[in-house]
């Protein structure tokens, strides 16, 4: 890692998160025949412009992405639990196993012109074979073969060299925290490149790499999470940025991790305490906002390489006592953001040309250093109140602004990263940080 030293007190970061005020909103999910689809969405796709959704009763789409007129797309009658769509069309379904009728099992299933039809993933139906925890993928190789790549909790990664005809399991390996390659989460293919999450033991997750398209893979060490469950990876300030989150990190930073070395070191990002723990789906476009789904309350967004995050806006309804997957799929278009929920309150999407996202830093920032470096000036709402949290996020100044610049004596800090959370002059929720020396 890059350390830089200051020769003031107080380094305020350039790169500021804003946010819009305006709220999500319940997508229709009304079809074209009349009724409604499944309000319980596992998983979602964008495909030519077109909402695809996975539901309890087979695949429906939205032509128009906007929802309100949505039409089946196939295995009608299924729960069809996981999509993939970036070569092939294939969709993962779960049914009865046929060695014991009290468990399910998961089949693979291929769009072949206008007919679903089955390939040769689990043709015995065996319960040890189910559908992926988190995520599967498919990337063509150097000879336009299409590779898929299946993951599995406690059976390993199997993959198809020739479009699901047939399937072989990589084997199993073993490390300094036990077996690996047996635990597979979830692989996602970025370019030419496999990632996937590999639950070794409780408290080792390794992250595994395959450059040949799933022939051979390594690992690294990459946190500590009760289960890996989202992985993104993406160009921010021209550094590449490899995201990993989970159930929690045991060090208490937060439930995302990054690195910007090639894997060689892993940054926590903050988070704003357990609610926003469980993140399930992170998206992001290079040098763009990253949006992470927190199941147990929100979704966050960061306008930074990941360092900060906060609510992107209000209007998602929080049920009692929430599932670990009740946010449980984010995917976006240019101009929309959605967020499936596994409930009564099915798709929700936000509007990406809002105003208050993308804001420059010179429109955003909040926090400047004075000249006595014993305090940090800060710019919000009058009424509104002003937070200063450590990473960890507690709580060691509050107060209320009685102006729209507020004076905070920070002397007293010890040396370290804190998080300023408040509201602009706008109204908007802002967050900021400062380093004390």
């Amino acid at each position: 890692m890059k350390k830089i030293t200051f020769s003031v007190l107080f380094f305020i970061v350039s790169t500021i998160l804003a946010f819009s005020a305006e709220t999500w909103q319940k997508l229709n999910l009304a079809k074209t025949a009349g009724g409604t689809i499944s309000t319980d969405i596992y998983n979602m796709c964008i495909d030519g412009g077109k909402l695809y959704v996975a539901t309890d009763d087979g695949i429906w789409y939205s032509p128009s992405a906007n929802g309100g007129d949505f039409e089946p797309f196939g295995l009608q009658g299924i729960k069809v639990t996981h999509l993939s769509f970036k070569v092939a069309k294939l969709a993962f379904v779960s049914v009865v196993a046929s060695d014991d009728v009290t468990k399910n099992c998961g089949k693979l299933y291929k769009l072949d012109g206008a007919n679903w039809v089955i390939t040769n993933y689990n043709p015995q139906s065996l319960s040890s074979l189910g559908v992926p925890s988190a995520n599967f993928d498919q990337i063509q190789d150097g000879a336009n073969n299409t590779v898929i790549l299946v993951p599995i909790w406690g059976n390993g990664i199997w993959r198809s060299t020739d479009g699901g005809d047939n399937f072989t399991q990589y084997p199993y390996a073993t490390n300094d925290d036990g077996d690996v390659y047996k635990v597979v989460t979830g692989i996602w293919a970025f370019g030419d490149m496999l990632y996937g999450l590999d639950k070794t033991k409780y408290n080792a997750q390794y992250l595994l790499t395959s450059t040949d398209f799933g022939a051979t893979w390594s690992n690294t060490l990459a946190g500590n999470y009760s289960s890996p469950r989202a992985f993104h990876k993406r160009k921010f300030e021209d550094v590449d940025y490899t995201y990993i989150a989970g159930d929690f990190e045991n060090g208490g930073i937060g439930s995302l991790n990054y690195s910007d070395d090639n894997f060689e070191n892993w940054n926590g990002s903050y988070s704003i305490g357990a609610d926003y723990w469980y993140v399930n789906g992170i998206i992001g476009d290079d040098n763009g906002p990253l949006y992470i789904a927190c199941s147990k309350n929100n979704v966050m967004v960061s306008n930074d390489n990941g360092d900060t995050f906060a609510p992107l806006a209000t209007g998602i309804d929080i049920i009692a006592s929430p599932p670990r997957n009740y946010l449980n799929d984010l995917d976006k278009t240019d101009t929309k953001l959605y967020v499936s929920t596994r409930s009564v309150n099915g798709i929700y999407y936000y509007d990406l040309t809002s105003t208050g996202v993308n804001q420059t830093p010179e429109q955003a920032k909040i926090c400047y250093p004075t000249i006595t470096s014993t305090e940090i000036i800060v710019n919000a709402a009058v009424g509104s109140e002003i937070s200063i949290l450590t990473l960890d996020g507690k709580t060691v100044k509050s107060l209320v602004a009685q102006s729209e610049k507020t004076s905070i004596n920070v002397q007293s800090l010890n040396s370290s990263i804190y998080i300023v959370r408040t509201q602009n002059l706008n109204g908007r929720p802002v967050v900021d940080k400062f380093i004390k020396n």
